[in-house]
C-alpha cells in the first residue's frame, strides 16, 4: 500500500477569515478553482488559505509541516505543527470518528500578483508529502470592444447612441 493514500488535505482560498463568538469561523470571499484579477500587477489586500490535514484515527500524525506553494517551486508560507497539539488532538477520544483533523488559517496580507500563477497546499508527514488543492490565479481576459480598432470602435459607438427619450406624465386614476 502507497503511504498516504488515506491521509488528505483540504483547502479553501478565500479573501478574508472572520473568528466569531461560539467558536466559529466566518469564511469570506471563497475562490473555487481560480481567481481572476483585471491585470497585472495587482494586489489582494488579503489572501487566506483556510488548511485542513486529515488522517485516519488508528495512524495519528508524528510530525506534521503545512506549506503554501506558488508555481510549484517558491514556498509562501511554512507552518511546523508542534507535537504538543498533536499529542492533544489524539486525546480527544469520539468512539465514532474514523479520522483526526488538524486545522489552520494561513493569510497573506497584502497578496500581489505580478503574473498568471498557482497556488498549492503542501503537507510533509513522517510517511512523506501530501499534494494538496492548487488555485490558479489568471488575467481576466479584456472585452471584445477593447480590442477593436479605433475606426471600428466609431462605428460601434456612433450606432449605439441613444435619441434621449421623452417621458410622458400620466395622471393617476382617482386624483385630480
Amino acid at each position: 500500500m502507497k503511504k498516504n493514500t488515506d491521509r488528505f488535505l483540504t483547502a479553501i482560498f478565500c479573501d478574508d477569515i472572520r473568528h466569531e463568538m461560539g467558536n466559529k469561523i466566518s469564511l469570506m470571499g471563497c475562490y473555487q478553482e481560480e481567481l481572476m484579477v483585471p491585470a497585472t500587477p495587482f494586489v489582494l489586500p488579503k489572501l487566506c488559505v483556510y488548511a485542513s490535514a486529515w488522517t485516519p484515527k488508528e495512524r495519528l500524525f508524528k510530525s506534521l509541516t503545512l506549506r503554501v506553494v506558488q508555481d510549484d517551486e517558491n514556498e509562501l508560507a511554512r507552518l511546523d505543527v508542534p507535537m504538543l497539539p498533536l499529542d492533544e488532538v489524539a486525546r480527544v477520544q469520539d468512539a465514532t470518528s474514523t479520522r483526526k483533523t488538524v486545522s489552520t488559517a494561513i493569510a497573506f496580507s497584502p497578496f500581489p500578483i505580478e503574473k498568471p500563477t498557482s497556488l498549492r497546499l503542501l503537507a510533509t508527514t513522517e510517511e512523506g508529502e501530501i499534494i494538496g488543492p492548487r488555485l490558479l490565479i489568471k488575467i481576466a481576459a479584456a472585452p471584445e470592444s477593447a480590442t477593436l480598432p479605433v475606426d471600428r470602435l466609431d462605428r460601434a459607438s456612433a450606432s449605439t447612441k441613444r435619441k434621449p427619450s421623452i417621458r410622458k406624465k400620466v395622471a393617476s386614476a382617482g386624483k385630480p
